[in-house]
């Protein structure tokens, strides 16, 4: 019996491994691989390997990555054959080595050579007069490989060369490249695919839509998939993860190290710098949108302030534009995977890792964090959960809580103990910056009770204070802190609020009592054998602020008679501060009415301070109802029991102020007016303090008191000591004292009036 034909065996065998291909298409497959011996090798592998048209082994002969070629260009479903280096799919894989073939990029690395110029180890892309081998780097560079363009005539690198073997340029190459009739567009271009309906140009040309294996999304992919790598879209694919040559840093690199080039990270990467479209600044460019070359600043700003497309109507980040000029989003614009839209929730915007927006992250960072086994927050943190969640600004929460932060610590701490969060649990830890945020925000939230937040720090302070002190010393500051300085700071908080100043008037009688028992012990001395003369030695060896203020220690220590007759003097105030010119007064004045370029919040501030010589400490507990707008649209400022009328340029200011959103605090909640700030703090639910006195001296390089002192002086001088107590909410005595100070008795006045009065009298009189 004859054997069988190889043609016929081998298109059966095609029908039964690849379903889809018709048996037109196989014949014609067949009858591509014309040579008795290609058939017989041909049959001979997928005999030995039947799924060789699919698994995508590279370890074949060269008649088999031939025929699965031809069988992928005809619409089967075969795979290409893989690199065994790369791994990346290729139709043409001209080297065999150990495990495989490769691609002619891989080959090319099998002959590297280290160049003779740049010295780097590359493959060869040709070589010098004097036979040295050139990188392609170097060759581009080589001015003898520029030619004159037989185009053009421009001297300049060749690109191409015709049949007659005339040079031409890279530009001319691309203009006269033959032209076709794409088949989306209808325009006559060169054709970029070559697809089953025709010809189609790189404008109308877009990879196949696969889904992602990481975000699940529909759209062209970055990477294929392999034995050893899922399908990755643009934005879920981080490229290979090497350590940064610059930085030092383990992370995705933009060169491969396997290839003996440097790696280096995104953010050590040399960006081009071109002209932004949409700041129009000459700058590092980081991305290309369909509106043109986008900063890394643009691109933040745009993506994080998504608007209504003109065309589609859908709330995404604009980045391109339509034929009529208007902004549209990126489906619109031609590129659907740049929609930027949340897969959870459907929000659009700004996110760092692909598919999940700022506010989703923060989600599952939290459960995260606070979580049980379950995967269940517990009850009594819902409010606190739900606050970070709901926060205007995201991604301050985001980067509050990452890995290895002192919040992140300290909530992974509270979490492991599996107790309910309490202030006697929080006075445990040490008491630094991170525990007073974090409390700030359980008592805002509503998770802990509210106190005085102020005071009731100071014990725990005291107790890690003393706690490397010796126990006589600290016997005796504990003795002295509990029943003198607490006690004087608690019955003053019963009657007035206790403020951060309150507190620190507290500390630093202990901090001054610890430094005078630390320097007696530093000469030889003990507390029973200190004299006056001693005492006087340690005044005069430091400043007054850090010396005098012991002296309520050492009468505290006199009538426990722990010492002998000993004292300390009070000291002497310094003189006051003479207050700035008028001139000075109104030209800072005119700068916060008019500079646009200062902080809102420091401007307010400033101006309320500048004209009404109000005490900074009031200034920063105003708050959103203490500025109200009557009936004929006059804008009033409610201080202490009386309201000031404001003129229209600081009323502007102040609504600004108050209209501004909070971008400061780290966690927002919807409250009354009556508790809003108008200078909210980065405290929550606390207002601003020092960031508005260092915005003030920064900014304005602006002395409070001598301004203040300014202010009042003028007042004071304007009208009487009783409607200037009155006005704002002075003692009688001060405005009295500021009253005589501007040499403004009003007793002067009616006098001087009484005076000229009849000096004019005299005048009419007066015969001529």
């Amino acid at each position: 019996m004859p054997a069988p034909d190889p043609s016929d065996w081998l298109a059966a065998y095609l029908r039964g491994a690849l379903p889809s291909l018709s048996t037109a298409a196989a014949r014609k497959a067949v009858a591509a691989t014309k040579s008795p011996r290609a058939l017989a090798l041909l049959r001979n592998h997928l005999e030995q390997h039947p799924d060789a048209l699919t698994s995508g082994d590279s370890n074949a002969p060269p008649v088999v990555c031939t025929f699965i070629v031809v069988l992928a260009d005809a619409g089967a479903e075969a795979v290409l054959p893989h690199c065994s280096r790369c791994r990346k799919p290729a139709r043409r894989l001209p080297k065999t080595v150990d495990g495989g073939r490769i691609c002619a990029s891989c080959a090319s690395w099998e002959t590297a050579e280290p160049c003779g110029r740049c010295g780097r180890n590359l493959p060869v892309s040709t070589r010098d007069a004097r036979g040295k081998p050139l990188c392609q780097t170097c060759r581009v560079r080589d001015p003898g490989s520029h030619r004159a363009c037989g185009s053009c005539g421009q001297v300049k690198r060749v690109s191409a060369r015709t049949a007659d073997g005339t040079p031409v340029c890279a530009r001319c190459y691309r203009a006269h490249r033959p032209s076709e009739r794409c088949c989306r567009c209808g325009r006559h271009r060169p054709p970029e695919r070559r697809t089953p309906a025709g010809p189609v140009c790189e404008s109308c040309y877009q990879p196949p839509d696969q889904r992602c294996d990481a975000c699940g999304r529909i759209g062209p992919l970055r990477t294929r998939r392999t034995e050893t790598q899922p399908a990755l879209c643009r934005g879920c694919y981080r490229g290979r993860t090497a350590v940064c040559t610059r930085c030092g840093r383990e992370g995705p690199t933009k060169r491969c190290s396997a290839r003996n080039r440097e790696p280096t990270c995104p953010s050590c990467w040399p960006r081009p710098r071109r002209r932004c479209v949409s700041c129009r600044r000459i700058t590092a460019i980081l991305t290309r949108w369909p509106i043109g070359d986008i900063c890394g600043a643009c691109y933040k700003w745009i993506r994080d302030h998504p608007a209504p497309c003109t065309d589609c109507g859908t709330t995404r980040p604009l980045i391109g534009i339509n034929s009529a000029g208007q902004p549209i989003c990126g489906p619109c614009a031609g590129q659907p995977d740049r929609d930027y839209t949340c897969q959870r929730c459907g929000n659009s915007g700004f996110f760092h890792t692909t598919g999940l927006c700022l506010r989703c992250q923060v989600s599952d960072r939290v459960r995260e964090l606070l979580a049980d086994t379950n995967g269940t927050i517990p009850v009594d943190l819902l409010p606190f959960t739900t606050a970070l969640t709901n926060t205007g600004s995201p991604s301050a929460i985001l980067q509050w809580l990452s890995p290895d932060r002192p919040a992140t610590r300290l909530l992974e701490h509270l979490h492991a103990t599996g107790e309910s969060i309490t202030h006697h649990q929080l006075d445990q830890l040490p008491q630094d910056l991170t525990l007073h945020h974090l409390r700030r925000t359980l008592m805002h939230t509503g998770v802990l009770p509210d106190r005085v937040e102020y005071l009731e720090r100071l014990v725990p302070w005291l107790e890690q204070l003393l706690t490397d002190q010796p126990e006589a010393r600290a016997h005796i500051l504990r003795t002295y802190a509990t029943w003198t300085v607490l006690r004087r700071a608690r019955r003053r908080a019963a009657h007035q609020p206790f403020t951060y100043s309150s507190s620190n008037w507290a500390r630093n009688r202990i901090l001054v009592s610890l430094r005078l028992l630390q320097w007696i012990q530093d000469q030889h001395l003990d507390l029973s054998d200190v004299q006056q003369h001693h005492i006087d030695q340690w005044l005069t060896s430091g400043s007054p602020e850090s010396t005098y203020l012991a002296r309520e220690f050492v009468r505290w220590a006199r009538q426990r008679r722990l010492v002998g007759d000993i004292t300390i003097p009070k000291r002497r105030h310094r003189s006051a501060l003479p207050p700035i010119t008028e001139d000075e007064r109104w030209e800072q004045l005119r700068r916060c009415l008019h500079e646009d370029t200062l902080p809102t919040a420091i401007r307010a501030a400033s101006a309320l301070v500048l004209l009404y010589g109000l005490p900074l400490s009031k200034v920063t507990v105003l708050r959103h109802n203490d500025i109200h707008t009557d009936d004929r649209k006059r804008v009033w400022l409610r201080h202490g029991s009386h309201q000031l009328r404001l003129p229209p340029a600081i009323a502007t200011l102040l609504l600004t102020q108050r209209n501004h959103p909070t971008t400061i605090a780290a966690v927002n909640r919807n409250h009354p007016d009556d508790t809003k700030w108008l200078f909210p703090g980065s405290f929550p639910g606390q207002p601003a303090r020092d960031s508005l006195y260092r915005g003030l001296r920064s900014h304005l390089h602006l002395h409070i008191r001598r301004a203040r002192s300014a202010a009042l002086a003028h007042l004071a001088a304007e009208i009487p000591a009783a409607v200037l107590a009155q006005l704002l909410d002075l003692h009688i005595n001060t405005a009295l004292a500021w009253a005589t100070y501007a040499q403004n008795d009003w007793s002067t006045y009616l006098t001087a009036r009484t005076r000229a009065t009849n000096n004019a009298r005299n005048k009419t009189t007066r015969p001529d």
